[in-house]
């Protein structure tokens, strides 16, 4: 089994695990991981490989924005949603000028959000409490 398709399976058994609470906040880590990935990767001069980490960090903030319910949402959503577009357009800037400074800046903000939202699913879902059947 190649690389790719256990990573696949290892994210899916992951997100199939968590509580429903917990999902954004998941999205929020694999952002940060592939953000720090881009870093890394731009550092070492690794262009395709910082193209694709940024790519997946597109795809996650899209994956975010799709989630948003503007209905229940409301103002909040719409403020997210506003947010995404801004991270998406901050994302493609990044690749093309390779802007370190921007990209530790992007990263703090993820970084701060990323926290809200792990403190507002312990507070529905703690962790080490037992899931929530799905439905």
């Amino acid at each position: 089994m190649s690389y790719a398709a256990t990573h696949a399976r290892y994210l899916e058994a992951e997100v199939m695990s968590r509580p429903r609470e917990w999902l954004v906040p998941l999205l929020y880590e694999h952002l940060l991981i592939n953000l720090h990935r881009a870093r890394v990767q731009i550092e070492a001069g690794q262009i395709e490989a910082k193209a694709a980490s940024l790519e997946k960090a597109s795809a996650i903030v899209l994956e975010l924005a799709c989630s948003l319910d503007h209905e229940k949402g409301g103002e909040l959503a719409g403020r997210l949603s506003a947010l995404y577009s801004f991270f998406v357009g901050e994302i493609l800037d990044i690749g093309r000028t390779l802007d370190l400074e921007r990209l530790g800046r992007l990263v703090g903000v993820v970084s701060e959000l990323h926290e809200g939202w792990v403190q507002a699913a312990e507070q529905m879902a703690p962790r080490g409490a037992a899931p929530a059947p799905r439905a």
